[in-house]
């Protein structure tokens, strides 16, 4: 009996058996007192107590409020909504955070068998359930878990699209990865993509075209109440600070480290400086403070002109954060949420500058589970690479969307290369994983069959046939 079989048979008892292992999990975690705070949480928070309180979305909790551009709304107003509601604790939040997550598993079995088919949709179910991110990442006051269903339902509804072709669920599409860019402004382009592979696939249809708008004018319709927030202070469609952020202040100093050998955190502490000093002379030429929508351009037009000093160092570092992101472990996360010390050197406290010899350090600093993992890690990585050639050579509208909804999430990061930006797509990087083991499982197969049948003509033609054979 195969591997699938027995889950297959069994499935319900293996699901029972982890949704009580994930219970057992977070009793313990609200036990010992787990640790809810990233690095990230604190601000998250601070902007729910300011929307409770004074009713506007602002850094700043005494009047004149300014407008905050840095986060868009949608987490800390689930947030602020909890806090309403009385759910003051950090464990309340992350209790419904655990609930989000399974209804998402929820949500994946139940539209994923059509996609998918059965045995991939309950490995899928099986995988979400125990893998690292998924237990660790709900139980930290992070946007992650909050996006999660949004993106699932509206990626899950583009495959049932490719399958339907009902218009309308492109629509329901959209709107989902609408709500998403208020929590997760990552995915913003996200959507230009599905459009322009759906028409890629049936470029002289003329309905594939109209629908293709259907989804792209249900995602700028659910962002527009943001989009037009952000022109009427600022004078401009603008959707986050964000990307400014990640060029300047982490982009630049990989950059640098790999160009000129500067260590990332003495990079990071010198562009922060030469920003601060750029706006501090614009202002002075303008005669007036910036608004912080300024001050996001002017930083990223720093932060372009020198990434563009540096164009193969920039690739070059690109790639290797893709790598990161490809590669990175989860497990980390697992050891902070539960305030696990275990022995960690974090990668840009690394003095060394060679990517080879910062990964050989980094590695050989850490402990066997998360070497492990790493490995596993890699092994998923190499056949999801492999997947995406069976992909290709299916020419599957929805599996194309999924590939590269995968690749998106992993080249997000770019050369920063966080493992949590993976989180979204987990579970679709392992399907894919998946059909690039079941292609390479096929060769071997076929190939085992191949020399079978070759050892047993051989055999066959090396016996001497009977007499009455040559009269025949």
């Amino acid at each position: 009996m195969s591997f699938t079989s027995i889950i297959s048979r069994n499935f319900g008892r293996i699901v029972g058996i982890l949704i009580l292992f994930r219970i057992i999990l977070f009793v313990c975690f609200i036990g010992f007192d787990g640790q809810y705070i990233e690095e990230d949480s604190d601000y998250y928070l601070w902007l729910a107590d300011i929307l409770r309180e004074h009713h506007v979305f602002s850094p700043s909790d005494k009047p004149p409020f300014s407008p905050e551009l840095f986060r868009t709304p949608g987490y800390p107003a689930f947030l602020a909504s909890l806090k309403e509601l009385g759910m003051e604790s950090p464990k309340w939040i992350v209790l419904w955070q655990e609930l989000i997550y399974g209804l998402c598993v929820f949500i994946f079995f139940h539209c994923g068998k059509p996609l998918f088919g059965g045995k991939i949709t309950r490995l899928g179910v099986i995988f979400l359930l125990i893998e690292p991110g998924g237990l660790s990442t709900p139980k930290v006051i992070l946007s992650e878990t909050l996006f999660l269903p949004f993106f699932l339902s509206g990626l899950l509804a583009v495959g049932q699209y490719s399958r339907k072709k009902n218009w309308k669920v492109l629509f329901f599409a959209g709107a989902m990865m609408g709500i998403g860019a208020w929590i997760r402004p990552a995915i913003l382009y996200f959507p230009f993509v599905v459009a322009i592979t759906l028409v890629a696939f049936a470029i002289n249809d003329k309905k594939r075209w109209l629908h293709s708008g259907v989804l792209l004018f249900s995602f700028i319709l659910m962002m527009s109440p943001w989009l037009a927030r952000n022109y009427s202070y600022f004078g401009k469609i603008v959707m986050s600070g964000q990307q400014s952020n990640m060029l300047a202040n982490y982009h630049v100093p990989v950059v640098w480290e790999s160009a000129q050998g500067i260590p990332f955190w003495e990079g990071h502490k010198k562009i922060k400086e030469h920003v601060k000093q750029a706006i501090e002379e614009q202002a002075e030429r303008l005669g007036r403070k910036l608004t912080i929508a300024e001050k996001f351009d002017l930083e990223q037009k720093i932060a372009i002109s020198e990434l563009k000093k540096y164009p193969w160092h920039y690739l070059k570092q690109w790639c290797f954060g893709v790598m990161k992101t490809m590669y990175g472990a989860n497990l980390f996360e697992v050891y902070h949420a539960f305030r696990h010390r275990a022995d960690r050197l974090h990668y840009f406290e690394i003095e060394a500058t060679d990517f080879k010899e910062k990964v050989y350090i980094f590695l050989i600093n850490q402990d066997y589970f998360y070497i492990a993992e790493v490995l596993l890690r890699v092994a998923v990585g190499f056949f999801a690479l492999i997947g995406a050639f069976w992909i290709v050579i299916r020419k599957d509208c929805f599996l194309w969307i999924m590939m590269l909804a995968n690749f998106y999430f992993i080249c997000v990061p770019g050369p920063m290369g966080y493992a949590r930006f993976r989180f979204p797509v987990e579970v679709f990087w392992f399907i894919q994983a998946y059909y690039g083991f079941i292609w390479i499982m096929s060769f071997l197969h076929k190939g085992a069959s191949k020399n079978r049948h070759e050892k047993f003509k051989s055999e066959v033609e090396g016996v001497q046939k009977p007499q009455f054979m040559n009269n025949i």
